[in-house]
């Protein structure tokens, strides 16, 4: 579970993972007080290191019965919002010649906790904000989602903050409309973050420094020369001369 005061900010390293860093993997840590960002982009193509930072869009509307089916509706909603994150993530760490993802181990296994704690965060804000189903007519509003966990297994540490508004309608039909008394609707852009550590391949780059630390810090040289072109570019490309 994260600390209270432990959010993530991507590409930030959570302070549990610093931790492990500097008691298990002291080259790793040279790398990081040498070139941060190089060394995160070389062990992001070690496999190592994976960041997603997103911000994604639904607009859901469905016909129920009563809170039981909603709150089942509800759980699909963020289902789906998690999923379709997850999808997009993994297509933006396929590499160029579509091959194989380095990081096949993160699938909705890892991540089915945050579908539950993120739909539980949607019903229990939407909850207190109506009670209950309108009398007649409609209730509309926004609710805030904020929700945040880790899953953690030998050799994985896998992070993920959600949060943003969401707008929330309840509509009563009058009469009922095929059997359905209420429909609901969600809209909004959640922001969902997550980070990925594969501590067995962090041995495997702590082990390359102690081995030849001198190249090592080559190759972090060549990752970081490759974002600052990468930035220049993009400023380049914004100037209007």
């Amino acid at each position: 579970m994260l600390d209270d005061d432990e959010d993530i900010v991507v590409p930030c390293i959570p302070n549990r993972i610093m931790t492990i860093i500097k008691n298990e993997y002291p080259y790793i840590e040279q790398l990081l007080e040498y070139k941060r960002d190089g060394t995160l982009l070389f062990l992001k193509s070690q496999g190592a290191v994976a960041f997603y930072d997103g911000t994604l869009g639904l607009d859901v509307q469905s016909d129920v019965k009563d809170w039981a089916q909603f709150k089942e509706f509800a759980r699909n909603y963020t289902r789906k919002f998690v999923q379709e994150g997850l999808q997009k993530y993994q297509n933006d760490e396929k590499n160029e010649k579509d091959e194989k993802k380095k990081y096949q181990r993160l699938d909705m296994g890892f991540l089915g906790p945050a579908i539950e704690i993120i739909s539980e965060s949607i019903n229990d804000q939407y909850y207190k904000r109506f009670p209950n189903w309108p009398d007649s007519g409609s209730q509309e509003d926004y609710i805030d989602v904020y929700a945040k966990n880790s899953t953690e297994t030998n050799d994985l540490r896998i992070y993920w903050l959600c949060s943003g508004i969401i707008y929330v309608k309840d509509t009563k039909y009058e009469p009922p409309k095929n059997g359905n008394k209420y429909r609901a609707e969600f809209s909004g852009k959640p922001e969902f973050q997550l980070a990925y550590f594969d501590l067995e391949k962090f041995r495997i780059c702590n082990k390359m420094g102690r081995i030849n630390m001198p190249l090592l810090k080559k190759k972090v040289d060549e990752c970081e020369d490759k974002l600052l072109e990468q930035k220049m570019s993009k400023l380049l490309i914004g100037l209007d001369i």
